[in-house]
């Protein structure tokens, strides 16, 4: 399944925050990580924030689109019920 996140970059921990609704009115997961946004490493420390928030190993979340921009897609290989169910449990920010 895909997955639209939002990354803040250089934050104080790494950590999955909860929905954030943008202009279009689409929702996006935020994301902060410690990483700077250089040679994908703030990219690689989202897809890893994202795996262990929805209780997936690292290996199963890829970025699908938007490498290098804030906003991305990630790729999640796993049950999607199980994934769906604790994306529903985070905030609305």
């Amino acid at each position: 399944m895909r997955l639209s996140i939002v990354v803040s970059p250089k934050a104080a921990r790494n950590a999955v925050l909860g929905w954030k609704v943008d202009a279009t009115g689409q929702r996006e997961l935020a994301v902060s990580v410690t990483a700077a946004p250089e040679s994908g490493k703030a990219t690689k420390a989202a897809c890893e924030a994202v795996a262990a928030a929805v209780g997936l190993p690292k290996s199963k979340v890829s970025c699908a689109r938007g490498a290098t921009s804030r906003h991305k897609q990630l790729e999640l290989d796993g049950d999607e019920a199980a994934i769906m169910q604790a994306l529903e449990s985070l905030p609305l920010l």
